[in-house]
């Protein structure tokens, strides 16, 4: 017996319509004139979607294998990966793999590293301040030193836009000098009421610079321009928890904040220490004095709104701590 001829969509159409209006094969039969075969043939028709390319080169089994290496090991590259599975497969493969099941590799942020006692230091401060009420954190001096370089300053990766093989040319590359350049090191300070003085620290900045700084900048300012009740905050380096350096608060009777080490991600002026560098990186200044000329006038053109968004920051800075666990957040 000869193949039972394939009907066109036209006659499956039909065959469809007939049968579902109650006809019965034979009467299907006579009406097209084919056979039962190619009547149970059209009703059985289904579309199938169409397969291009070519076939496949990992099994469901090596792809599980290859996800789960990636999420033990987050910082194994695909080359790695292909030797600890022993595949066969390419890495461009083994990265399609990865990115199938969305784990396409991204630059790892850098955070500071946190030992145990830090983690529980930042979960205990992010507990204890979680309910401070807004009015609480203005009355908050935050203050902190920055080192501004004239190359390299603009704070986050840059991308260029070129063709293929083109990395080399002057308009696409990235112009560098050896240690950045020139570069100074300032010392500031801002409230939700605004910033403060920025202050220019000459050589290496040791405790008693420091107290200078406290003694002729910090001080004047803060007497006229803060709260009658404020508070200080800074970080724990050593020359501000030096003995001369905790006389002098105590002397002064400067209430001070107890900070959690190893935590810039919960001082607001971190943010601003960024757009300063922005801004550099904009003005391009030539040599250090226009380096310091820049970083003033950009100190003194952040608006008061910039300050005040960052201090009512601080309640969601808490909560994302305790939601990471103490570990570094988003800020």
């Amino acid at each position: 017996m000869g193949r039972s001829r394939h009907c066109s969509e036209d006659e499956r159409f039909l065959i469809k319509k007939l049968i579902k209006e109650g006809k019965t094969y034979k009467e299907v039969q006579k009406i097209i004139g084919c056979s039962a075969k190619m009547i149970s043939n059209a009703l059985k028709w289904e579309q199938k979607t169409e397969k291009r390319g070519r076939k496949r080169k990992t099994t469901p089994r090596m792809d599980r294998r290859i996800a789960k290496l990636a999420k033990t090991q987050p910082m194994m590259g695909s080359k790695r990966i292909k030797q600890d599975l022993q595949l066969t497969v390419s890495t461009v493969t083994i990265r399609r793999r990865l990115t199938e099941v969305n784990l396409p590799a991204r630059s790892p942020r850098k955070v500071p590293l946190l030992r145990k006692r830090h983690v529980q230091k930042r979960l205990q401060f992010a507990k204890e301040h979680i309910d401070w009420p807004e009015k609480k954190w203005h009355n908050i001096l935050w203050t902190d030193e920055s080192k501004i370089v004239l190359f390299g300053s603009k704070g986050h990766r840059q991308y260029v836009r070129r063709p293929a093989n083109t990395e080399f040319k002057p308009q696409y590359s990235l112009k560098t000098i050896k240690h950045g350049g020139a570069s100074i090191m300032i010392w500031g300070c801002f409230s939700y009421y605004g910033v403060g003085p920025i202050h220019r620290i000459q050589r290496i900045m040791d405790q008693f610079q420091y107290i200078r700084i406290l003694e002729e900048v910090m001080l004047p300012y803060a007497e006229e321009e803060m709260p009658l009740r404020w508070t200080f905050q800074q970080d724990n380096d050593p020359k501000h928890t030096s003995k001369r350096a905790k006389a002098w608060f105590q002397m002064n009777k400067i209430q001070l904040m107890e900070w959690p080490a190893q935590s810039p991600d919960l001082n607001p002026i971190e943010n601003l220490w960024a757009d300063i560098k922005s801004a550099v990186h904009e003005a391009k200044p030539r040599n250090a004095e226009e380096l310091w000329n820049t970083v003033q006038l950009s100190w003194a053109a952040i608006p008061v709104e910039r300050c005040q968004k960052l201090v009512d920051s601080m309640h969601h800075r808490c909560v994302a701590v305790i939601g990471n666990r103490g570990f570094a957040t988003k800020y």
